[in-house]
């Protein structure tokens, strides 16, 4: 009864929600195919580059709007996906110690790639969740990304899913380089977020157990003799945007604050609380952006923080979009450094395709060994709508 009062007053302000007359009610599903080639590439024997990579996704919405103003919104999203068979879920060993224990937010170690775990087709429901967005804020429930990662704001990219910070799909098997604050992956969560004053937009997001395996984000996944359990997590975020009228330019800005109970699910790894901090920032002015994010997190153990920085600048033209990139990652567990730069151009297209040609370099130093993957990626990313229509 009070959760019931509570939510009413939340989004009505007055009264519970009414429904004496009904509203419409928009619906729309929408396909994304996205495709990843790599026709040419310079890589090692211990990490060989994938030609192909892909994405297929299906993305629904069911949106309607009450007389009194609050808006109600269902969405899902499906999606089927190939990655570098050594990075699922963006997890990856870089090593031979079959005693290492990965880190709880990087999910990086120098232990052994687990056998078979990204070898096949991975298909996961990573969104289902319900909003109700009214003049006192949003609320969520359901299989959604946290505030934290949600506020993200950082370095532009003509690449959306092979980009060098916090990739979707990693050709090289090398991407180390993670500023988006990604703490819980779809793990059932609350998130409530403010309406946005002054420009200022503040949000948290409590997570019961973040037990996920999703494509981009594995919270419980582990090594050979341990993997951490991930409980109570809590996220708090800021997100900033302010216009200079006289000069046009545009700021972005993002601060985000996590932390959680870690414990080993299995094994005696040495597992504890986490916490993770990290900031974004995006500047914008007419053609040009450019961004800079960093995180640095204490992973769940004593002595194994991780910590990355990434930095981007693109320019929007009228027949192309030209990038750049780098970024660097430190994982102290793993004695490991990394580093991911991008030169890319893109172009969007009025069918609702999405074309990039990159040159990618990837490399990690692992207590002393190097290995580096470079090639050429071609990214295709098209978008179509299903259906679309409005029902009572």
């Amino acid at each position: 009864m009070l959760r019931t009062l509570f939510l009413s007053s939340l989004v009505c302000g007055v009264t519970p929600i009414a429904l004496a007359e009904r509203s419409p009610i928009d619906f729309e599903v929408e396909a994304e195919t996205v495709l990843v080639i790599t026709p040419l590439s310079d890589d090692t024997e211990t990490r060989e580059a994938e030609t192909f990579l892909g994405e297929a996704s299906l993305n629904g919405t069911a949106e309607t709007v009450l007389e009194n103003g609050v808006r109600l919104r269902g969405r899902f999203a499906l999606r089927l996906q190939k990655d570098h068979p050594q990075r699922p879920g963006g997890s990856g060993g870089f090593g031979t110690n079959v005693n290492a224990v990965p880190g709880a937010f990087s999910s990086l170690s120098d232990g052994p790639v687990p056998n078979g775990e990204g070898d096949d087709l991975r298909a996961r429901l990573e969104t289902a969740y319900f909003q109700i967005d009214g003049g006192y804020g949003e609320l969520r429930l359901g299989k959604d990304s946290g505030v934290a990662a949600r506020f993200h704001e950082g370095a532009p990219d003509v690449l959306s899913h092979a980009r060098g910070d916090t990739a979707l799909l990693d050709p090289t098997g090398l991407s180390t380089v993670r500023t988006r604050h990604d703490l819980t992956g779809p793990s059932a969560k609350v998130s409530y977020a403010t309406p946005r004053l002054l420009g200022v937009r503040a949000g948290i997001s409590f997570t019961p157990q973040a037990d996920a395996d999703g494509l981009d984000r594995r919270p419980a996944a582990g090594g050979a003799l341990s993997a951490p359990e991930t409980e109570n997590a809590v996220e708090l975020a800021l997100n900033a945007t302010r216009t200079l009228r006289e000069s046009g330019l545009r700021f972005d800005a993002a601060v985000a604050w996590s932390t959680t109970d870690i414990s080993p699910r299995f094994g005696v790894a040495p597992y504890d609380s986490i916490e993770t901090v990290s900031a974004g920032l995006k500047l914008e002015r007419d053609a040009w952006s450019g961004g800079i994010s960093v995180l640095s997190s204490d992973n769940g153990i004593s002595g194994g923080d991780y910590s990355a920085w990434n930095a981007g600048i693109m320019r929007e033209g009228d027949m192309f979009d030209v990038s750049l990139s780098y970024g660097e990652a430190e994982n102290d567990n793993a004695a490991l450094e990394g580093q991911s730069w991008r030169l890319g151009v893109g172009k969007d297209f009025d069918t609702g395709l999405q074309l990039a040609v990159a040159y990618v370099d990837d490399s990690v130093e692992i207590s002393g060994v190097d290995v580096s993957g470079s090639g050429i990626v071609v990214e295709m990313t098209l978008s179509t709508e299903i259906f679309s229509l409005t029902g009572y």
